[in-house]
């Protein structure tokens, strides 16, 4: 009996047992008549099909009939049925269960959908994970860490914080900066290549097209460390080769990685160091990894393809049982945050924040400074950059803390808090901009 972890989004399919790889599928469904093929068949003759292929099931999961007349009544949520049955045959055995790690632009109604699909299949479901946070809560890193991740059809930044509980706090996507626009360029790099070296065009016959998008992955990955390789593709009249090099790749992708160091330029401030972790999807990407690492302030890491799937199995004792489950958005770091939240040395820890001439006395229970009314211990402000849940202040043990929460950041005396920080009297505390400040003082 074990976890099976399986990493979902729109790109394929991932399962590890173990924290060992055990199954994969491409994120692509043929339907011809009321045959579903998944993964990896269908990948095999998407170009030799390509009227009946789909791709974007997982990304826009739904109910609603495909548009085709002549398919039978299927949707979405059907092909993502038969695709993570089949995954889940080919990777579990009696008694093993599954924690899920979905993407973090994947919406309630459609995780809804995905557990109600595995509950049918006959998956019992021990935990959903939001997928760059399980992938990073065991990544030695920085208290800020990025996760990028390259899919389908768009790339997505998840910003989170945290020295001891790594926390989600912002997902941003670029839109149409995914795999599939660069493949299509990138075959087309190689394609150019091949006319100008042998004279011969794989993409006038659909048998020599499928071969070079089935041979690109592998293309790709020579890029990573070579400056250039011959692409070679085999047909009933011989092999044709060309050189192809990786600059040529990069100029072909330029418009998309322009969006994509837009987005992670965006996703964090150049004075507050930061962790960006790449997928083994955007890490597979020609020199993004080179030209993101210029970026100020990052350090730049590669995980494995297994990395959301595993984390997310080991993270399942500490997600406790729910029923259904709930989408964890916060796991323990596995180690501390390398030059992370350092502890501020204060002389006499506050007990009270001051806001208009009111005190608000600090204990135990969180006392939450955001916008709007909400339950609990609450001080309402509001203002330009003011979250409904800013940031939270309390008392852990002897020390006085402030966790936040937010997008905009909460400052201590001007400096930001990253993650959480302790509060001492005569401090002042800033959230929003221009900003409302609470001040920070010890009574009796």
């Amino acid at each position: 009996m074990a976890t099976i972890g399986i990493e979902i989004v729109d790109a394929a399919l991932l399962a590890t047992r173990d924290g060992v790889r055990v199954a994969a599928s491409p994120g692509i469904a043929l339907v011809e008549g009321a045959a579903i093929v998944t993964g990896e068949a269908a990948a095999a003759v998407a170009r030799l099909k390509p009227a009946l292929v789909n791709d974007r099931y997982w990304s826009d999961l739904s109910t609603a009939s495909l548009a085709r007349a002549e398919d039978p009544v299927a949707s979405h949520a059907d092909l993502a049925h038969a695709q993570l049955a089949a995954l889940w045959r080919a990777a579990a055995q009696p008694g093993d269960d599954a924690a899920f790690a979905v993407a973090g632009t994947m919406r309630p109604r459609e995780i809804g959908l995905l557990l109600g699909i595995a509950r049918h299949i006959g998956i019992p479901v021990a935990g959903l994970v939001d997928a760059a946070v399980a992938a990073s809560a065991g990544v030695p890193a920085r208290a800020t860490v990025l996760h990028l991740d390259v899919q389908l059809y768009q790339a997505v930044l998840t910003e989170m914080q945290g020295a001891a509980i790594l926390r989600r706090r912002r997902v941003e996507a670029a839109q149409r900066a995914g795999q599939k626009a660069m493949h299509a360029a990138w075959a087309q790099v190689v394609a150019e290549a091949l006319v100008r070296r042998t004279r011969f065009d794989p993409m006038h016959e659909a048998a020599t097209e499928q071969q070079l998008y089935l041979r690109l992955p592998e293309w790709l990955a020579g890029l990573a460390t070579r400056e250039s390789l011959d692409a070679t593709l085999d047909t009933n009249s011989g092999s044709f080769t060309a050189t192809v090099r990786r600059e040529q790749f990069t100029l072909a992708a330029e418009a998309w990685y322009a969006q994509i160091s837009e987005l992670v330029h965006g996703g964090h401030r150049t004075d507050e160091p930061a962790t960006l972790l790449l997928s083994a999807r955007a890490a597979l990407l020609p020199a993004l990894a080179e030209r993101l690492g210029t970026l100020p302030g990052l350090e730049v890491v590669a995980l494995p393809d297994t990395a959301a799937a595993a984390g997310a199995a080991l993270q399942v004792d500490a997600l406790g049982p729910a029923e259904p489950p709930a989408l964890v958005t916060a796991l323990p770091r596995a180690h501390a945050a390398a030059g992370g939240e350092r502890r501020r040395e204060v002389a006499v820890a506050a007990t009270h924040a001051i806001l208009a001439g009111r005190a608000y006395a600090i204990s135990e229970e969180p006392l939450v400074v955001g916008a709007g009314d909400g339950e609990g211990r609450r001080v309402a402000v509001a203002g330009a950059g003011i979250s409904h849940l800013h940031c939270t202040l309390l008392r852990d043990g002897v020390r006085t803390l402030v966790r936040d929460h937010s997008r905009y950041g909460s400052f201590v005396n001007g400096e930001r808090v990253s993650g959480e920080m302790d509060l001492g009297a005569g401090d002042r505390l800033r959230v929003g901009t221009p900003g409302v400040v609470l001040e920070l003082v010890t009574v009796g």
